[in-house]
């Protein structure tokens, strides 16, 4: 794999169930540029969407402060894809 991506992103939000769909499109709109298939879009939207909400019930349970959630992305000249 190369050192440097070709392209990346990195989004942060509050770790409120209503961020859960944000975060499951934002990584689908940054893979969509690859081309991908319509299976592979829904894999990655059902993973994002999982570990969001386990960030949201397992590890911000009962807080009331600012609880960041970080998505990053990147893509390789190699074709790996990381989320």
């Amino acid at each position: 794999m190369s050192k440097s991506p070709l392209n990346r992103f990195k989004a942060e939000f509050p770790a409120k169930s209503i961020n859960e769909g944000y975060a499951r499109m934002a990584a689908a709109a940054f893979v969509s540029q690859l081309d991908p298939t319509v299976a592979d879009l829904a894999d990655i939207k059902t993973a994002v969407s999982e570990a969001v909400t386990n960030c949201i019930v397992h590890a911000y349970r009962d807080k009331t402060d600012y609880c960041p959630i970080y998505i990053t992305g990147a893509y390789y000249a190699d074709g790996k894809t990381v989320i």
